[in-house]
């Protein structure tokens, strides 16, 4: 009589254990056994093979880095692809949004008549100025609160995907936001 088949789900969970455990050798078997696929998936999005590989490569690190929350709910393919596609999504929102304010600054150089004048050396100082008092106020943060505003902002990953990235509740998200936005208007002097 054959043998029954492995039930996957048992397996992935072994391999999540063991690397929650800091097995590396599981995670460097896991990375082999998947990467070039998730390459060739994430450069479907991504459209550079260089990009794919580095976005790829951040998905790995991310699970060595949070490895002790790390949790697979369905498979663990389903987990790596599903991660790599929400890291290529937030590059190609980040790279639309830089292109957006690229864009308005060249506008904004060229045609001033087309919005506000184009800044001087007074503004540019200012807003420089302005972004170095916001970085040393988001440094200043609690550690959850400014991971929070790090992935919200510079990520720009939604509340859930931040949740599940740290292991928190949505309310917990919006609660640390909002803790973090306090804090920082206060730390702007707003």
């Amino acid at each position: 009589m054959p043998s029954p088949p492995s039930d996957p789900g048992r397996l992935d969970a072994d391999v999540v254990r063991r690397v929650r455990a800091g097995d590396t050798t599981e995670l460097e078997r896991i990375f082999r056994a998947h990467y070039a696929a998730l390459c060739d998936f994430v450069r479907r999005y991504v459209r550079s093979r260089e990009t794919a590989e580095e976005l790829v490569q951040d998905v790995f690190f991310n699970i060595w880095t949070n490895r002790d929350r790390w949790e697979v709910r369905e498979t663990l393919t389903a987990y790596l692809y599903g991660a790599a596609r929400n890291r290529a999504l937030n590059h190609l929102r980040h790279e639309r949004t830089a292109r957006r304010w690229e864009e308005r600054a060249m506008d904004q150089r060229s045609d001033p008549a087309a919005g506000s004048q184009a800044p001087d050396v007074l503004d540019l100082l200012e807003s420089e100025e302005a972004i170095g008092t916001l970085q040393r106020a988001i440094a200043a943060l609690p550690e959850r609160a400014r991971a929070v505003v790090v992935l919200r902002w510079q990520h720009q990953l939604r509340y859930a995907e931040i949740a599940e990235a740290m292991g928190i509740s949505v309310k917990g998200v919006e609660n640390q936001l909002a803790r973090a936005m306090k804090a920082l208007r206060e730390g702007m002097g707003a």
